[in-house]
């Protein structure tokens, strides 16, 4: 949507409730990365992030973002559906990393990592607030997020919200299979939660988060779990059953839940 003169969109505010997503670099400032590189890095994210979503069906000129050097937080209006930010837009940033990276050195290539969570948000005239915006940072900055980005070297891991997970991945499979994600618990400063981690272009959710040599017998197993049950997290030792019925009255479907052990 154009607006005259350019002017950017009024941000969303007094608890509306929007679709966010931040995005970072990994290893931007790596030793093998000058200033140059940075510069380059930082100018080719905003193209990226540009295509991705209006490709996505989420205009750009629409959605507000704030500049975090190494990452931006975007701010999606209350009027566009949420559903993009699940289906297309993981894909269409992954396709388009790749081929950044196909024609660059490696000091100049992108490895993103993405998070995306849905809540109210309130600006103060200087910036977003709110411990919707808090988690969605504390999500990015999740070990099991980082771990999955450098185990296979993909060239976008994305890490959704619970919220995110049971309201959109799973009432709208159609989008992305729900069995693509991983359950993942975390904790970043003291913040304590369970959220879902997506590789997009990963065929095998289990063998793309852990090594082959880190799968031992034991973990398969727990990996296992009756026909019509998610894949549990081996690596978690209290991977229970982590459906949370507060965060819907009537519960997610069936394919939601995680094996016990």
């Amino acid at each position: 949507m154009s607006r005259p003169g350019g002017r950017p969109p009024s941000p969303p505010a007094d608890g509306q409730v929007c679709a966010l997503v931040a995005v970072d670099i990994a290893g931007f400032t790596r030793p093998d990365r000058d200033n140059d590189i940075r510069r380059y890095l930082h100018e080719e994210l905003y193209r990226v992030l540009q295509k991705a979503f209006d490709g996505s069906g989420i205009p750009w000129a629409s959605c507000c973002h704030e500049d975090r050097g190494d990452g931006v937080l975007i701010v999606v209006p209350p009027g566009i559906t949420g559903k993009g930010i699940i289906d297309p837009l993981p894909e269409r940033l992954r396709n388009l990393i790749r081929l950044h990276n196909h024609v660059c050195r490696s000091a100049a290539g992108i490895q993103l990592r993405a998070a995306a969570h849905i809540g109210p948000v309130d600006h103060d005239g200087h910036g977003f607030i709110g411990s919707d915006i808090d988690f969605l940072f504390r999500m990015l900055e999740a070990r099991p997020l980082k771990r999955a980005l450098t185990s296979s070297g993909p060239e976008l891991a994305l890490i959704v919200s619970d919220y995110v997970h049971v309201n959109v991945v799973c009432r709208y499979p159609s989008l992305v299979s729900p069995d693509a994600f991983r359950p993942v618990r975390f904790q970043v400063k003291y913040t304590r939660a369970r959220a879902w981690v997506y590789l997009p272009g990963t065929s095998s959710p289990s063998a793309a988060y852990l090594p082959h040599e880190a799968i031992t017998p034991e973990a398969a197993r727990l990996c296992q779990g009756p026909p019509g049950q998610r894949i549990a997290d081996p690596e978690d030792p209290d991977v229970a059953s982590w459906h949370d019925r507060s965060m819907s009255a009537s519960g997610p479907p069936p394919r939601c839940f995680v094996a016990k052990r």
